[in-house]
């Protein structure tokens, strides 16, 4: 709750003060009252309002005359800014119990203007006047009906030659930064003598200062204007003077870091007006930016670019793709075995996202922890003008596999229990419910967990040698119920389906034909193989826990859900670490910005 504007009056000498344009002054009158007064009323100039607060018990007189009551406050406003110094008065007279004017207070009041606005109503520009412009801008509420400022982390590399993303320059290189930044407007009116006594000090908290930068446009001009960093790091202050002729000065705004487990990703920036000589503030205004989360896409959203890798004899794989992306009418980018270095696994590299603010949305790749070939690829060849980045890694020497993002997957809209997720909710592996199992890095899981739109659910895939929640789920448009279904890889259904084929004469046919170098089983061989059928069990058993999760997490019915025929099998005869048996099914292969799995 902001201080109050309290002026002590005087009937030795007239007392001079600043108000701020619809703020309330309350006038001190203890230190005014004369010896034996006993009543007093109040007479203004036209643009000042005067407002008694008092019980109801207290009236005043006939003559307008009030009691000289201490539960009586006096509190004056003024809604037009002045065009002079001391252009509003305020008279106070003291009367004793016989109606005689004892002494009189004045006080000089100066009317200005100081409001700072932001694009409030996320309409994708910044109102500085009208009705609402004061409305609880030091609020932020979520939804379409919310409030409040969002601020974009300047995570791309508009800045040719710079070595990491424009939020690591202190400076603004280039016009296409300032499209990254939000507006921020300082509105100063009234006159200008007042506000070279007066200080006009924009501030940020010193817990805000590193993740936020301010720059002040210090003049127009049609060509690139120069900008001068002000707020963040060390710089916690800074005093604008307003110019002669000009009634809004222009900030920019950028944000520094993602909200994390340490960051609940809401800033505040101040403006205060302060008492010449005292230096206390008279006013300040408050408005309040949310640092926007990283997003993640399904990959039952519409496909924009697809990335696949040129390794060691995968030649015709790669024609196939890029014979979809052609019917897709996408871009195809492969990336070269040498930047590559023979990883192949670009799913479990990087995952594609983006950021969104009114005025803009920019997609930013999350860079895992994994760090195998690919570990130089997203910094140099997506991190670019309005493509941004961002990464997050596990303490040295203890990445599991579970940090691969084939491991991260993200469902489509959901609505769970009457609560909606219009963004889906992202899908993590975990060790549960086994003791001492492999996890995710915590770092990863505080950052997907900060961002909050999309709520992660971890299920339960130490169970997998590799441990990727892709390798037993994924999610497909379809045209009815939620508009997708749930793929869920199914050990069972595979049986069915092999005894089906068993009963229906197919018993000597053989898999895997065409391969080399690889044991080609029957399906009676198959089926007549129970070391194979108790580990198949006990896959089941554990897909069984995630479907569980999945439809209590996502809202989903059993005909929001499609078995898969799949058969895992033990890495190197272990007790629990499976693999698939066959080719497996992964996310699918078109996400929104990249492709999720390059298959060997």
């Amino acid at each position: 709750m902001a201080p109050r504007h309290v002026v002590p009056m005087s009937t030795s000498h007239a007392a001079r003060g600043v108000c701020v344009l619809g703020t309330e002054v309350f006038l001190d009158m203890c230190r005014s009252t004369p010896r034996g007064a006993a009543s007093f009323d109040v007479h203004a100039t036209p643009a000042v309002t005067v407002h008694m607060i008092h019980s109801p018990a207290t009236k005043p007189s006939l003559d307008a005359r009030w009691p000289l009551d201490p539960d009586i406050e006096v509190v004056v406003t003024i809604d037009v800014t002045s065009r002079t110094v001391d252009d509003n008065q305020v008279k106070i007279s003291y009367y004793d119990r016989e109606g005689r004017e004892l002494a009189v207070a004045w006080l000089y009041l100066t009317c200005v203007e100081v409001s700072l606005d932001v694009d409030w109503s996320r309409s994708g520009r910044v109102r500085s006047k009208g009705k609402d412009k004061d409305k609880d801008k030091d609020k932020w509420t979520w939804g379409p009906d919310g409030q409040g400022a969002v601020l974009l982390v300047n995570c791309d590399r508009d800045s040719p030659g710079a070595g990491g993303t424009d939020s690591g320059q202190a400076d603004i290189r280039t016009p296409a930064d300032l499209q990254d930044m939000s507006v921020m407007l300082l509105r100063t009116e009234g006159p200008s003598a007042i506000f070279a006594e007066y200080p006009v000090v924009l501030h940020v908290p010193e817990s805000d200062a590193d993740k936020v930068r301010v720059f002040h446009a210090v003049r127009e001009c049609l060509c690139l204007p120069p900008f001068k960093p002000v707020l963040g790091g060390s710089e916690l202050s800074y005093t604008v003077r307003p110019s002669r002729h000009q009634h809004e000065s222009v900030f920019y705004v950028e944000g520094l870091a993602f909200p994390d487990v340490d960051f609940s990703g809401l800033v505040s920036l101040h403006v205060t007006l302060l008492e010449s000589a005292e230096k206390s503030p008279i006013f300040t205004d408050t408005v309040v930016f949310r640092v926007a989360p990283w997003i993640m896409t399904p990959n039952t959203a519409a496909p924009l670019e697809v990335f696949v890798c040129s390794v060691y004899k995968n030649e015709e794989f790669v024609a196939a793709v890029g014979a979809l992306a052609e019917r897709a009418q996408v871009p195809l980018t492969v990336v070269p075995a040498p930047q590559n270095e023979q990883d192949r696994w670009i799913q479990d590299e990087i995952e594609f996202g983006y950021i969104q603010a009114p005025h803009k949305t920019l997609p930013v790749v999350f860079d895992s922890p994994r760090d195998g070939g690919l570990k130089d690829f997203p910094i140099t060849s997506i991190l670019g003008a309005d493509f941004g980045y961002v990464a997050r890694q596990a303490p040295k020497g203890w990445v599991s596999s579970l940090d691969s993002f084939g491991n991260l997957e993200v469902s489509p809209p959901v609505t769970v229990q009457g609560k909606e997720y219009p963004l889906g909710r992202i899908l993590i592996g975990s060790s549960f419910p086994r003791v001492g199992g492999r996890r995710m890095a915590k770092a990863v899981r505080d950052f997907l967990v900060a961002q909050k739109v999309q709520a992660p659910v971890e299920l339960f895939s130490d169970w997998l040698y590799v441990g990727h929640v892709d390798e037993f789920l994924t999610f497909v448009p379809a045209p009815d119920r939620k508009g997708f279904r749930l793929l869920l890889a199914s050990p069972s259904a595979c049986y069915q389906l092999l005894k089906e084929k068993q009963e229906e004469g197919f018993g000597e046919a053989a898999m895997f034909q065409g391969l080399d170098r690889v044991s080609k089983p029957t399906i009676n061989e198959i089926l007549a193989d129970e070391e194979l059928r108790k580990f198949n069990d006990y896959a089941q058993s554990c897909i069984s826990w995630n479907r569980d999760i999945l439809k209590r997490s996502l809202g989903l019915a059993e005909p929001d859900i499609l078995d898969i025929p799949q058969l895992f099998q033990s890495h190197n005869n272990a007790e629990a670490d499976a693999e698939a048996f066959f080719p497996d099914m992964v996310a699918a292969p078109l996400s929104s910005l990249g492709w999720d799995r390059d298959l060997p």
